[in-house]
């Protein structure tokens, strides 16, 4: 019996893509979400040979992007260019916290207790972008991720994983945020509440549209993010939708601009929902 069917929801980001027959699917994913589907994610895992995710996400490889995210002691000082009144609302926010955030959680839960400056502690000596995931996952307490469950459901079902981008590109795109934009959704902490809560509805609904309209302040959508790897993970992703039988999952924020490569290819893509 599942025990957390409450949390489990449906899957309203799902797209057919078929060209001469051969069909496969396009699936955007929240990278962190309060929610489980692993009975959308297990269906879609079960029907196909292959899944495609956008980089490697075993242990090994995500310490390593954790790692080089705390080799920062060139970048420039992100408390420093933080307006005081963010500062002290990020350090009330960190404070109140009381479960481990998705990501450098143990970091985390290590300081807190003893440090009362939890700001100036997380920001010292990192990349600006590994101190923001780090903030933001912890305002957040999501607990679950769809690129990881999928992952392991394709490796419990013994399917096909291949990776559309190295460690190597993955790191380097997120080196490509802009700075300045860190710094603004920073320093309007106060809206993320707001956003939280729309970006949820959003996204279960699968409004793209809605998602995107209150989400173009946030770092990551920009060129190194999303503008440049789209055509990249579109080139990669083709082989395999060409033999069919294959699901890619990608961040939602991917969605509108693969999907335009694809139907420019003359592939029918059509929505689904699981």
């Amino acid at each position: 019996m599942n025990l957390f069917w409450w949390k489990e929801k449906p899957l309203r980001t799902v797209w057919k893509v078929e060209k001469k027959g051969d069909v496969s699917l396009l699936v955007g994913t929240a990278h962190f979400t309060p929610y489980r589907f692993r009975k959308a994610l297990t269906k879609l895992v079960k029907n196909a040979d292959t899944t495609l995710f956008e980089g490697p996400l075993d242990q090994e490889s995500m310490a390593r992007v954790v790692e080089y995210g705390r080799q920062g002691e060139n970048s420039p000082s992100l408390y420093e260019a933080l307006d005081p009144a963010a500062v002290k609302e990020i350090n009330r926010q960190l404070g109140t916290r009381s479960d481990a955030p998705t990501m450098a959680g143990s970091y985390l839960e290590i300081i807190r207790p003893t440090v009362s400056d939890l700001l100036k502690e997380l920001t010292q000596g990192v990349r600006p972008w590994m101190a923001f995931f780090t903030i933001w996952s912890d305002f957040l307490n999501w607990k679950h991720s769809m690129d990881m469950e999928a992952f392991h459901i394709a490796q419990r079902l013994g399917r096909k994983i291949e990776y559309l981008e190295t460690i190597e590109d993955q790191l380097a795109a997120l080196d490509g945020i802009p700075f300045e934009r860190i710094v603004n959704y920073l320093n309007h902490i106060g809206d993320w509440r707001v956003h939280k809560e729309v970006f949820t509805k959003a996204f279960l609904e699968g409004d793209i549209q809605k998602f995107f309209s209150m989400t173009g302040e946030f770092p990551t959508r920009c060129d190194s993010i999303v503008t440049k790897r789209d055509p990249l993970f579109f080139k990669r992703m083709k082989i395999f939708f060409e033999k069919g039988k294959t699901v890619a999952f990608v961040g939602v924020a991917h969605i509108p601009g693969i999907r335009k490569l694809f139907l420019d290819e003359g592939y029918q893509v059509t929505r689904e929902e699981l």
